[in-house]
């Protein structure tokens, strides 16, 4: 076995297809096979009805088991009564993470992940290439929003297709109306740039009844420039490459905000709990659901969402893509049964609504399942859901197997700035350094 990721990541928990259903009717909307060389449409493939149970893995993301069943283990046993699909949840003890269950000869049949951890499984020697299935399950793929697709496409060569996306999160930007109130600011608007942005977080950290109250959470360096799609590496040497205009303006970025007083050392509690934090950038899914734990607590926030600032270079472009996508295992017994579950989750429009209504966003292609977005979730009434789908999200960027390795090492560059250690010049190097000795003793 290929040498493995042993660390677990820390971005977290994200636009269609139809597949034609086994019967041969056009069922969830999917559209019958093209006509083949002959003239005659070429039947679909039928699934074999025999039971099976899929162990599917979850590697390295914030996800729950009531969330699989309801939104994987449930649909599927619906549209495929033979399909069970078990949990294998990698924070349920060492034996359950990837690298042991391969060990052990368990590997599971499928795993799903986020777009920044899936090329780290090729580490793995893991993905089956769906495009075999793709042809014969005769599933239109055009239905499928081609960035989150491309996702699953780049990591591969020579045209594979190693990941089906499920569904995507992006970033946005959260705010309490009441700190804004309380100063007499006016709220966030979907299409505000960084400096006008950071005006506003000069006016909102201060002092007040001996109570420091904070503008702006950013996350990290690597969070910060992912809102325009910035990739660790440069793609034709798959090296580390960190010294280039965007990183730098995007460190330049963080810096600025966390040179703000009160702007450092801030956490998602100081937004949901303290409520002395007016604003932070956090992913749609994560902060929802800490928003709602707490309401449920009886933690009260008058908050709402807009788009994240626009860089003034880069309009039109407001958070990044975070996609949530399968894999079929190549040592899997039943990787038919396997495609069909995961292409079935991918292209259903009942399957889809069902996500989209409970706040995730689709990727399916049908403005119906987009309008349906967060109609399910009652913390989300009344709040301006609008602005997740209001401008383009940044392409995904370019990665590869090395990915965590770089991540790590562009997180500490920024974090050295933010604590006077070092300029943004030298971070930079550094840090590119660094990540290209560690890749090069990974690759020996």
């Amino acid at each position: 076995m290929k040498s493995k990721l042993l660390w677990r990541s820390t971005v977290v928990l994200a636009t269609g297809l139809m597949l034609a259903s086994c019967s041969g009717r056009t069922g969830d909307g999917a559209k019958p096979a093209e006509p083949a060389a002959s003239g005659k449409t070429e039947e679909p493939k039928q699934v074999d009805t025999k039971p099976v149970t899929l162990r599917v893995n979850n590697w390295n993301t914030a996800f729950q088991q009531a969330e699989f069943d309801a939104y994987f283990a449930e649909p599927v046993r619906k549209k495929y009564p033979f399909i069970t699909l078990e949990y294998v949840d990698f924070t349920k003890g060492a034996a359950n993470t990837l690298e042991n269950l391969m060990a052990a000869g368990n590997t599971p049949d499928i795993v799903f992940t986020d777009h920044p951890n899936l090329a780290g499984l090729l580490d793995y020697d893991f993905p089956t290439d769906l495009n075999e299935y793709v042809r014969s399950f005769s599933v239109d793929l055009k239905q499928i929003d081609s960035q989150v697709l491309e996702g699953g496409r780049s990591i591969g060569s020579n045209g594979q297709l190693l990941a089906l996306p499920v569904y995507s999160d992006r970033m946005m930007w959260f705010y309490n109306k009441d700190s804004f109130d309380k100063f007499g600011i006016p709220y966030p608007t979907d299409n505000m740039t960084w400096d006008d942005a950071i005006a506003l977080f000069k006016r909102l950290s201060r002092q007040d009844g001996g109570i420091q109250y904070s503008a702006f959470r950013t996350i990290n360096l690597l969070m910060t420039g992912s809102q325009w799609g910035l990739s660790l590496f440069d793609p034709k040497s798959g090296k580390a490459s960190f010294q280039t205009d965007d990183w730098k303006k995007s460190l330049a970025l963080l810096q600025e905000i966390n040179s703000i007083p009160g702007n450092t050392k801030l956490t998602n509690e100081d937004f949901y709990q303290k409520q002395t934090l007016a604003s932070l950038m956090q992913s749609f899914n994560i902060m929802v659901n800490l928003l709602d734990g707490a309401e449920q607590k009886g933690q009260k926030i008058n908050w709402d969402v807009a788009s994240l600032p626009q860089s003034k270079e880069k309009p039109g472009i407001a958070g990044a893509n975070k996609p949530l996508y399968f894999m079929v295992s190549k040592a899997s017994k039943h990787k038919e049964q396997a495609f069909a579950a995961i292409s079935h989750l991918m292209g259903s429009k009942e399957v889809q609504t069902h996500l989209s209504a409970n706040g995730k966003m689709p990727v399916l292609l049908d403005k119906e399942v987009q309008q349906a977005f967060g109609t399910k979730l009652p913390i989300l009434k009344g709040r301006n859901t609008a602005a997740v789908f209001k401008h383009k999200m940044a392409d995904l960027p370019y990665t590869n197997r090395f990915n965590r390795l770089a991540l790590l090492e562009i997180i500490g560059a920024g974090n050295n700035v933010l604590n006077g250690t070092a300029d943004i010049n030298t971070a930079l190097r550094d840090a590119e350094e660094k990540a290209n000795k560690a890749i090069d003793e990974k690759r020996k």
